[in-house]
């Protein structure tokens, strides 16, 4: 399942590294590119910067194949 989380605080983060180890495939969107440092080294996902409103940030994290 492809999973696309908007925000990478703590919760946003934790969610995405959780959902990965589950075997899901993960966008996570974030307007602040250093807040991506918080999934680790071993995050295989994808990440997006941008607004999780914007219609083009959407599509590039794969929101067409989101669950």
């Amino acid at each position: 399942m492809h999973i696309v989380i908007m925000g990478c605080g703590r919760v946003g983060s934790t969610l995405a590294r959780g959902l990965e180890k589950r075997g899901h495939t993960v966008a996570v969107i974030d307007v602040n590119v250093e807040a991506f440092r918080r999934l680790g080294p071993d995050f295989d996902g994808q990440t997006v910067k941008g607004v999780g409103f914007d219609r083009e940030v959407l599509v590039e994290a794969g929101i067409d194949k989101a669950t």
